[in-house]
């Protein structure tokens, strides 16, 4: 037997198929029936192959099939897609001599000029009227648009079993490469400690090491935050993404429940962390907060990354020799409420007005696309995200000339966060 390839049939298929071959029994006095499908053999021409046959009592195993007509030469049959027309109806019906059942009717079963089979009927009491053919060609339509969506529809499982082993296979991946992760930032963190131990507090390196420790920390707590979502939905039997949910882990798990912050006791660390940076690409960091500033609502692990991210861009997109600056202040008070704003300012190469109603997109970077400077395009996007699930108000100002002298338009980005009642 020839070996078919991709060659299926739904149940739903056959039985479509079953009905529409009794209804032409009953209706047209058909006394013999067969759906034939189309499909490829390897390595050789299409060929028809009967997957149903009336009456449907006979033995699969016979032989005893509604046999097509035989070439003069003996061959097997080959239908060509000849142009059919009403007034003409010699090329689909066929005359057999001899026969029980003469009076044989061929219909192609066409769709965009590909032929998907063949339906081919007998009867012996009288020759077929155009009326009946016609009648025969509606139920061919009913067959043609059956096979389409069954195709359509196995074509649909087949990539969404593909699709699973993918994703199984990344899930697969990501475990591995979060438990190795863990393994050299456990080093990491150790060395930090060890360092600190071994340095005196007036050390400039004393706080570098800090630094480490700190970092380390941070980039565990994101790892167990990921870790354990990524674990909630993996093992969902029915996962699906709820109105309003956000598409990235990140923080996601009660991101909202708020408290009072002393804005300067947190953000001492990151300022740390970024004088750091700054000072070994010769930028000046310049920092301007006032005094007794009330505490503010807010998340202090999303702020934390918001301001992080602020931050690191400031450095990153300012050239060597350049400035930046934090300050923060309390507003005046406002239809809003009164809030505190921090402002994040930058000499580096500014933001193009067609960039900015984009900038906080997912993995987009306008101009900076073509740019040396490496980046996901994920870290505005990120921070625009955690804004809005805490109620915090960004805008965007660039060019921004915030001081004398200024080569470049430099960007400021504006935060206006809530003060604790």
């Amino acid at each position: 037997m020839a070996e078919y390839e991709g060659f299926f049939v739904s149940k739903e298929f056959i039985s479509l198929c079953e009905s529409q071959l009794i209804l032409l029994a009953q209706n047209l006095a058909v006394q013999e029936s067969a759906i034939y499908l189309t499909e490829k053999v390897k390595s050789d021409e299409p060929r028809l192959i009967p997957v149903i046959v009336y009456p449907f009592s006979r033995d699969e195993d016979s032989n005893d099939l509604l046999l097509l007509p035989e070439s003069e030469d003996g061959a097997d049959f080959e239908f060509n897609l000849m142009e059919e027309s009403d007034s003409d109806l010699n090329n689909i019906i066929n005359y057999i001599p001899d026969s029980a059942s003469p009076y044989q009717l061929l219909l192609p079963l066409i769709h965009d000029d590909s032929m998907v089979g063949l339906l081919a009927t007998n009867r012996g009491t009288k020759p077929w009227g155009k009326r009946e053919v016609l009648q025969v060609k509606e139920v061919a339509q009913t067959i043609i648009f059956a096979r389409l969506l069954d195709q359509k529809q196995q074509i649909s499982e087949q990539q969404l079993k593909a699709y699973q082993q993918l994703q199984n296979l990344q899930n697969d991946h990501l475990d591995d490469f979060f438990h190795q992760l863990r393994n050299p930032l456990t080093a990491i963190r150790t060395f930090g400690k060890l360092l600190i131990k071994r340095l005196v507090g007036n050390d400039r390196n004393y706080t570098i090491a800090q630094s480490i420790v700190r970092e380390g920390d941070r980039l565990l707590d994101l790892i167990e935050d990921f870790s354990e979502d990524w674990k909630v939905v993996n093992n969902s039997p029915h996962p699906s993404l709820k109105e309003g949910q956000s598409t990235s882990f990140f923080l996601t798990e009660n991101i909202q429940k708020l408290e009072k912050i002393d804005l300067k006791q947190l953000i001492q660390p990151l300022i740390t962390g970024i004088d750091s940076i700054a000072q070994d690409r010769n930028i000046t960091f310049m920092i301007d907060i006032d005094d007794n500033l009330p505490a503010v609502s807010s998340n202090p692990k999303a702020l934390t990354e918001i301001l992080n991210n602020l931050l690191d861009n400031a450095v990153k997109y300012t050239p060597e020799g350049g400035k930046i600056c934090l300050e923060i202040v309390k507003q005046k008070s406002t239809n809003q409420g009164e809030k505190i704003v921090i402002e994040i300012s930058d000499t580096g190469y500014g933001i193009p007005p067609e960039d900015q109603k984009h900038i906080f997109e997912r993995h987009y970077r306008g101009v900076q696309e073509n740019s040396d400077i490496y980046g996901t395009g994920l870290g505005l996007a990120i921070v625009k995200e955690l804004c809005d699930k805490m109620s915090i108000d960004i805008e965007i100002f660039s060019p921004s000339f915030w001081i004398k002298n200024q080569q470049l338009n430099g960007t400021t980005f504006s935060l206006f966060i809530p003060i604790a009642s």
